[in-house]
């Protein structure tokens, strides 16, 4: 609970240093502060990203990431991960499904015919 505590502190404060420079914008953060409120790897939210999950924001201090958007936005991938709705993954995987099955069905027809043929020619089953 502390190290959550200290996360929000850190997001959310609005400090200067030096010559009036913002420190943070609040509310956004790193990929790296991302990736310890989620309990994962700085590698896993720049795939996210890549991915397209989520999305980094222009602040005064550079490209961060919206807390509240991120949140919602993993939890809602995780959500639909868990109904078997991943997106492109999922659209590859359909069509692997569509093809594989389509392979079957034509293997099927294959052996039916040659059965066929099989009994027209006078050859035994």
């Amino acid at each position: 609970m502390t190290a959550f505590l200290c996360f929000w502190e850190r997001v959310i404060k609005l400090a200067t240093v030096g010559a009036g420079r913002i420190e943070e914008t609040p509310g956004y953060c790193k990929a790296e502060d991302l990736a310890n409120l989620f309990g994962l790897s700085p590698q896993n939210i720049s795939q996210y990203t890549r991915d397209g999950i989520l999305r980094k924001e222009d602040t005064p201090v550079g490209k961060r990431y919206n807390v509240v958007k991120s949140t919602r936005a993993v939890i809602q991938y995780l959500l639909d991960k868990a109904d078997g709705r991943e997106g492109k993954d999922s659209q590859k995987s359909k069509k692997l499904e569509i093809l594989n099955a389509e392979a079957r069905i034509a293997q099927a027809k294959a052996l039916l015919a040659e059965e066929e043929a099989q009994q027209l020619s006078g050859w035994p089953i």
